[in-house]
């Protein structure tokens, strides 16, 4: 019989940070060290304010959507968590649809008891929130043709040739069966969490065209498919009674022995207290990607967007794959001095049209496809672009005034309403846009049932490479992935061959508990906290321009080279930072910089370009022509 297994700790004040007892370390420089699922606070610094207060408005009116029940089983989740002593259970890394899908497939179709571990405050403070355009479907209609044959060519075009076709053939057959078991209520099965798609007049699904598709089959709610399908698949987790919330916490380490991963450790947000999680039955990162770690990027600050999971999986020796593919959205807004929004791709299905400044449509000028084209391409576009002219005013505009305003407003209201904060309108305006950090298409190396290459780990969604993107990533295939994946690997974890590694890690946990005494958690003083903190943020700002300027859309093995030798001064930094204080900040930091020289090392070492990865021959010309667009792009 599995005996209590869960080490609580107690703060001290100490000035120093004791070692965590018989957490392996992986000693080589190049590796990332530790890292941790992360909602960090951290601003860019051109961000205002007042969009900072904007977007904690937001999220509180969503979270007050929440059942006030269901709330105070979140809040109060910390405390019930206590209640949870055995480790005969799953640990889920991240709230987002990859680990809900996980979560509510493991409780409800195998039984097994689940811990879900993120950062925030409530379980919708996660990157699938933020999703705008919507989820790939199946047109049913005969008339449009649409098959799972046809959605898995348009998934291998968009991936440059580089998608694995078990990857593929997966998420484009099973895609419609795990929309309708878990979103939908029309599946024959219990459904996990009614989400009220957009329907047509005659009550059927609304299916929209997005870029690269071949047929309409999106399905989308308005222009914020994502934060209504986490409000909905959350609370079903949240309602679960195998399932237990545990916000505020982030993960600092993997526990691992004899190459088995056990558990994690964590560390409280707030109260500073450390802990070790452990689970027999296995633990998934889900923590999403690390398009964070740019200057130009369509992740919100303060999400987990540092490549949390990535650094802990390398950290611990798993292996990772294809980082080098970073996709960058075409269409973010630019306004300069501002945060960038994501301008979903469903504009430009709806027709919207890339303009110079003169008004002159140029899409058609890289792409036979124009708007339409997969996103590297027209994010390259846009990119040269933004190049041209002389740099006195922006040169790349996104044009919809074409379109019907009162339909536009009902279409895309979240968008109009940011809009209308910057005096903008969908319906008279050209919106200035540029390229942004949005998708990490690699991570780390899974196989089909989200297994990595470390037993007792597993990883979806994406924080995972399942091989599904190869170079570029086709749109709305991140939430379905999330779904397919995630529930995949509950299905293997409730399997024959998932229960018959329960025994073996129980056994390697016993013997850990015994070798290894309960560790303190430490308290720093305010003075040390507050330096620790400023320090960090400015190291930050400053990997983030290092990310954009070497390894942005366009790349050059010099600039790589100039990259990875910051990146590595920055890791010393955040690593001291770290020890002095492990906080938010500098653990986000310590994140950053982290997966930043995992993404530069994997560009560098592939010489060829393909998708989202496009590395140039550099010259010394060539490198100040590129310090001169990177300023203009700012």
């Amino acid at each position: 019989m599995i005996r209590t297994l869960r080490a609580t700790v107690r703060k001290v004040v100490h000035h120093g940070r004791p070692p965590i007892g018989g957490l392996r370390v992986t000693p080589k420089p190049s590796h990332l060290m530790s890292s941790a699922t992360f909602s960090t606070r951290i601003q860019h610094a051109d961000e205002k304010v007042a969009d900072a207060s904007t977007r904690q408005q937001q999220q509180q009116q969503e979270q007050q959507q929440i059942e006030p029940a269901l709330l105070n089983k979140i809040i109060n989740s910390a405390h019930h968590i206590h209640d949870i002593q055995k480790a005969d259970r799953l640990l889920v890394v991240g709230s987002g649809v990859a680990g809900c899908s996980a979560a509510l497939v493991a409780a409800e179709t195998y039984q097994i008891p689940v811990t879900l571990l993120f950062a925030g405050n409530v379980p919708e403070d996660c990157n699938s929130f933020w999703a705008q355009g919507g989820i790939i479907y199946r047109n049913y209609d005969p008339v449009s043709g649409d098959s799972a044959k046809l959605l898995a060519q348009d998934i291998h075009r968009a991936g440059a040739g580089l998608c694995e076709d078990d990857a593929v053939q997966k998420v484009s057959e099973e895609g419609p069966d795990r929309v309708r078991q878990l979103l939908l209520d029309e599946s024959l099965k219990k459904v996990y969490a009614q989400v009220p798609f957009d329907k047509r007049d005659d009550g059927t699904l609304s299916l929209c065209l997005e870029a690269s598709h071949a047929a309409p089959r999106i399905l989308h709610r308005a222009d914020h498919t994502g934060r209504t399908i986490t409000q909905h698949i959350t609370q079903a987790a949240a309602r679960h009674p195998l399932i237990s919330m545990q916000p505020h916490t982030i993960v600092t380490d993997l526990v691992v022995k004899d190459d088995v991963c056990l558990g994690v450790a964590t560390l409280n947000r707030f109260s500073g207290e450390q802990t070790l999680e452990y689970a027999c039955r296995g633990t998934v990162l889900a923590s999403g990607g690390l398009g964070g770690i740019y200057e130009h990027s369509t992740n919100p600050a303060g999400f987990n967007a540092l490549g949390s999971s990535v650094a802990l999986a390398y950290r611990a020796g798993a292996k990772l794959k294809d980082l080098e593919y970073v996709q960058f959205h075409p269409t973010s807004l630019y306004i300069p001095n501002e945060a960038r929004f994501l301008l979903t791709e469903a504009l430009r299905g709806e027709g919207a049209i890339l303009r110079d400044a003169s008004g002159r449509a140029f899409a058609k000028d890289f792409h036979a496809d124009g708007e339409l084209a997969p996103r590297d391409i027209v994010a390259r576009g846009v990119f040269e672009e933004g190049q041209k002219g002389d740099g006195s005013q922006h040169n790349v505009y996104l044009d919809i005034t074409h379109r019907d305003g009162d339909w536009l407003h009902g279409r895309f209201p979240s968008i109009q309403e940011h809009l209308s904060r910057k005096k903008l309108d969908l319906a008279k305006d050209l919106l200035p846009v540029t390229p942004a950090a949005h998708y990490t298409c690699g991570g780390i190396a899974t196989d089909m049932q989200g297994r990595t290459s470390l037993p007792g780990l597993y990883a979806a969604g994406e924080a995972a490479r399942t091989g599904l993107h190869g170079g570029n990533r086709l749109a709305s295939t991140s939430l379905l992935e999330g779904l397919v994946f995630g529930a995949s690997v509950a299905d293997y974890i409730g399997s024959s061959e998932g229960k018959s590694l329960r025994g073996e890690a129980g056994e390697k946990l016993e013997a850990f508990v015994q070798n290894n005494p309960r560790f303190r958690s430490v308290s720093l003083e305010p003075a040390h906290i507050e330096t620790a903190a400023h320090r960090a943020m400015q190291q930050l700002r400053r990997l983030r321009r290092t990310m954009w300027d070497h390894v942005g859309v366009v790349r050059n093995a010099r600039g790589l080279e100039t990259a990875i030798e910051d990146l590595n001064e920055i890791r010393a930094e955040a690593t001291k930072l770290h020890r002095m204080s492990p906080t938010l900040e500098t653990s986000g930091l310590r994140d950053a910089a982290y997966a930043g020289l995992a993404v530069a090392e994997a560009a560098l070492s592939n010489k060829v370009s393909a998708g989202a990865h496009c590395i140039v021959p550099d010259s010394a010309a060539e490198d100040s022509d590129e310090e001169e667009q990177v300023a203009a792009a700012r």
